[in-house]
């Protein structure tokens, strides 16, 4: 009898080792966080939403990119009937330009291909 009661006393133990430890996952009672300066605002690297002016446009500014550097553009919902107007000012580089385009107007540009581009200087 000595046993059993040995046995059922050890289960028990475990079994309840193994429900605080489930239980302390779900974090029932929220943890409370605090900083120092109450105005600093947390930085993350998660995508937002940005607002869109009146002409549907978005002002970009970039800081500090090196010429090595690529930077990424994923344009999407562009009807290839619509104009993408793309202004550039102020390229501080003696290096030249690199610019892929894939396709215009729903053709596949190839290497050599002509593509349609106005000049304007004002």
């Amino acid at each position: 009898m000595k046993t059993d009661f040995y046995t059922k006393a050890v289960l028990t133990v475990i079994a309840v080792c193994l429900s605080l430890h489930l239980v302390k996952d779900f974090e029932l009672i929220p943890a409370a966080l605090a900083s120092e300066n109450p105005s600093e605002v947390p930085t993350t690297t998660e995508y937002r939403l940005v607002p869109v002016s009146d002409l549907e446009t978005i002002d970009v500014r970039i800081v500090d990119i090196n010429t090595y550097d690529e930077l990424n553009v994923n344009v999407k919902s562009i009807d290839t009937y619509d104009e993408m107007k793309v202004n550039i000012k102020n390229i501080d580089t003696s290096d030249e330009l690199d610019i892929n385009i894939d396709e215009v107007g729903g053709s596949s540009i190839f290497s050599g291909s002509a593509i349609p581009v106005i000049l304007k200087n004002n």
